[in-house]
Order: structure tokens, then sequence, then C-alpha cells
């Protein structure tokens, strides 16, 4: 979210939500990041009507340029999220329709059931082992008693190079915006650990949770709600469960999404209640970043001390509302939101 300062001081006291994928929308994997995986990318992304008649030819053009199981898994990853859309009318209606993955190469268009089987069908024709995977996956929202909803899912595991993996296309593909789909592509969603994954979804079957210590549904179910961005932020899921074990813990900060920004927190308070007066001490890394301000009540309280590609400094908690702003070079007095804080 990029405002003006002037808009900043305005709006900052309004609750902006991450908006996330309806029962979707959390993703913690880092993301894959060479030139080799841009090629991969911009090939499967090239496919055209030819190359995608049907399932066995649209495999082979997928993975022909691939080199090994992680690359061909990734090719089928970025062409289901990129020429599939999220039936959001369908999920509406409570009527998923047709999610066959003959007619979801034909329409375009699935819930979680047709992207999950259009990656199964084609990881199959192109020699990986992959199986569909069915649970329950949190969304971003909370139901009517305040506890995190729930929605029934589908995503994959598939065997890469001798080692299951989870994958969740849907995820990947974008979000909605009040009743539209919104593509907007996340490749962290490829390879996803399942230490971070057990946050947010479920498997049937517990063996999927790839874990030698599964947990039971009653103790998804207890887990407070863990927003995608903090994961994205570099936090850990140890940290995280720390933290949700304090008798002081009220819930998490609220977090924003800063588009296209490689982020590193350091160190933050990661409940989102303070205490007026006590200090706090902050570091964030980014090489994208100039500036780091930190906001009380609205108004400019300090900026952080920059130090190579690390802002640090200790800030003493306001009663009110603490936000943390970032500031990318040649931005003006455009500030991003990156968290938020209530401090009493």
């Amino acid at each position: 979210m990029m405002k003006t300062f002037e808009t900043l001081r305005r709006t900052s006291g309004l609750a902006v939500a991450i908006f996330l994928l309806l029962a979707l929308g959390i993703s913690f994997a880092e993301a894959p990041k060479s030139p080799r995986i841009a090629a991969l990318e911009k090939h499967a992304l090239s496919a055209k009507s030819a190359d995608e008649k049907d399932f066995a030819t649209l495999a082979a053009f997928l993975v022909s340029k691939a080199k090994g199981d992680k690359e061909k898994a990734w090719c089928i990853y970025r062409w289901v999220t990129d020429r599939l859309a999220y039936n959001v009318e369908a999920f509406l209606e409570k009527n998923p329709g047709d999610n066959s993955v003959e007619t979801v190469l034909k329409t375009r268009l699935c819930v979680c059931e047709g992207y999950s089987r259009m990656f199964l069908k084609l990881c199959e024709e192109a020699g990986l082992e992959a199986v569909k995977v069915t649970g329950v996956a949190r969304s971003g929202s909370k139901d009517a008693k305040g506890k995190p909803a729930l929605e029934s899912h589908a995503w994959n595991a598939v065997k890469l190079d001798g080692k299951w993996e989870l994958i969740d296309t849907t995820f990947g593909s974008g979000s909605v915006d009040k009743k539209a789909f919104v593509k907007n592509f996340e490749p962290m969603f490829f390879m996803v650990p399942p230490e971070q994954m057990r946050f947010t979804h479920f498997p049937e079957d517990a063996k999927w949770q790839l874990q030698e210590k599964t947990i039971t549904r009653e103790d998804f179910d207890k887990q407070p709600l863990v927003q995608a961005s903090l994961f994205k932020l570099g936090l850990s899921p140890s940290s995280i469960l720390k933290t949700t074990k304090s008798s002081s813990f009220g819930g998490f900060p609220e977090i924003f999404d800063v588009a296209k920004t490689k982020i590193k927190v350091v160190e933050v308070p990661l409940n989102a209640k303070l205490k007026t007066g006590q200090i706090y001490r902050i570091a964030i890394e980014s090489p994208e970043l100039s500036k780091v301000m930190i906001l009380s009540n609205d108004k400019p309280q300090m900026n952080l001390q920059k130090q190579g590609i690390t802002f640090t400094g200790q800030i003493r908690a306001l009663s009110g509302t603490m936000l943390i702003a970032v500031q990318k070079p040649n931005q003006g007095n455009e500030y991003s939101f990156l968290l938020r804080y209530q401090v009493e």
C-alpha cells in the first residue's frame, strides 16, 4: 500500500487488512530465484494453443527445457497458475461445477479441485509422482465466533528428487477482490515447507503433513491465525510458536503487503498490543529501502538508522497507535505501511 506522507498521516488509523484468497492465500516458501528459473518461467508462459491441444502435448512442451524434477514441477506450476482462473461465482454459490481436467483445459475456469487435478494430471504426463491432497485451509478472515474461518480445500504433494514437497496452485494463481478474481502470481506456494504449511492447511490424511510429529485437527483448530506475511518477512515457525505461547499474547500486529519488495524482519515486537512507555528494539533488512519510519498516533516519531541494508533503532512506545512505514529510493514522499500496533 503506497501513500504519500500526507495520505499516510490521514489514513494510518484505518484498519486495512491484508487481503487473502478466499479460504486460501497463505504463502510460506521462499520463492525460487535465478536466471534459470526466470528462463523456465518465460518458456512455460510462451505455450501457444497448439502446445495446449491435449495433456500429453502440453506436458511435453512445458518440461522440454527442464533439467530434473524440480524444474519440471516449476514449469507445470507456472503454467497452471497463469492459465487457470478461480471460479468465484461457483465458490460463492457453493456449487463447484465441473472440475474435471478435460473441462478445465477447455474453460480455464475452476475452483481448487480443478487446480489440483490439473497440476496432478500434468505431473503424471511428465513422469512425476504426485497426489491430490484434500482437507481444510484457513482463510485470512474469522467466523461469527471470532475463530479463523475454514474451507474445504485441495492442494498437491509431488515427489521431487526423491522427496515429497507441498504445492498449492490455487493459492499461487491470484486473489479475490470483492466478487472478482484478480490474477496475481505468487511463487511462494511452490514447495511450501511442511512446518509452515501446518499453520494453514490440515490434510485429511495425516501423512501429508510430511512431519514425523503430526498434529491433530483439534491442535490445528486451536492455533492462532497466522498470516502469510509473517513468514514472507523472514520469521521462523519456531519464533511464531514461541510468541503465541506467551501469556501476554494478544494476536499478531496488523501486517501490510509491500508489493515486490524484499524485506526481512530481524527483530520487531510480534504482539499486536504493546505497553506504553516500554522500549522496543526494531531491526529490518532490505536492499530495496531508503528509509524506515516509526509513526505514533499518525505523527512521525523517528527514522531508523541505516547501515548498509540494515535499519535499526529503539523506540519508546507512546499510548495509541504505532505504525512502521517504509520508503523506496526515488519515491518522494511516498511510504508503504509495514506493521501496525496498538499501544496501551
